[in-house]
């Protein structure tokens, strides 16, 4: 049997509100809840609650969203780097063919890594090497790549560099957040469940106060109450008819 579907953050919350807000403003419910034990103190407490499942929640949606924007930049910075280190890696292989030992120096001996980190490590030893090796970066300055070119797309692999540790701070604070808003949550609905089923006994056949609290109250009989005499005596009958 498939399981009943929750109900969202949002009716969660909006339950707890109509049961703590239309107490606070109904003296009869007040008063009958009171001898409960739920009085101003208690009530003020499910206030706490749901004010700071309220705050958990929208610092919840803003933890998500940063993280979408840090990983949208990380993509775009990820793109810009790799772009820069293969455009200055084409270009060095071109310059360097026969010199098997600067290409070594520089990294280009090997494939392009593909982890992040292995990435990052092979771009800064490619542009720092460039830079600091005379030679090398005299040849590349024949071909567009000064030191200010050298220095313009180095930045980029710094770039990316940031921009992932941005991201991962950003995963790791969504998932803080997420956990204390589902903390949060957790105790509004456990206040709210128990606070409704302690009024029920509290407002006993007030069913309009009941409904106030937005505790659905039945006025009508279900199909199985309304066919149930008509099957009592069905089986009357039946019963009647074996005796004979």
């Amino acid at each position: 049997m498939a399981k009943r579907p929750k109900n969202s953050t949002a009716e969660q919350m909006k339950r707890a509100k109509i049961a703590l807000t239309n107490t606070a403003a109904d003296i009869e419910i007040q008063s009958a809840v009171a001898a409960y034990g739920y009085n101003e103190t208690t009530m003020a407490a499910g206030w706490t609650y749901y004010n700071d499942a309220d705050a958990a929640v929208a610092a919840g949606v803003a933890a998500a969203g940063a993280q979408s924007k840090a990983t949208d930049d990380v993509l775009k910075a990820e793109k810009d780097a790799k772009t820069a280190y293969q455009k200055l890696s084409v270009v060095a292989k071109a310059l360097l063919q026969n010199d098997k030992g600067s290409l070594a120096k520089l990294g280009l001996d090997r494939p392009m890594p593909r982890t992040i980190a292995a990435f990052l490590s092979a771009a800064n030893i490619l542009f720092d090497n460039a830079s600091a090796d005379t030679d090398i970066k005299k040849k590349l300055a024949t071909r567009g790549y000064d030191d200010t070119k050298l220095a313009q797309e180095r930045a980029r692999i710094k770039a990316y560099d940031d921009a992932d540790d941005v991201q991962e701070a950003a995963k790791g604070a969504n998932q803080q957040a997420t956990l204390d808003a589902n903390a949060a949550m957790k105790r509004l609905n456990d206040w709210t469940s128990e606070y409704l089923k302690i009024a029920k006994v509290a407002l006993g056949e007030k069913k309009n106060l009941l409904e106030k609290l937005g505790k659905a109250v039945r006025t009508t009989k279900t199909a199985s109450q309304r066919a149930a005499p008509a099957k009592a005596a069905a089986t009357r009958k039946a019963k009647k008819a074996g005796t004979k």
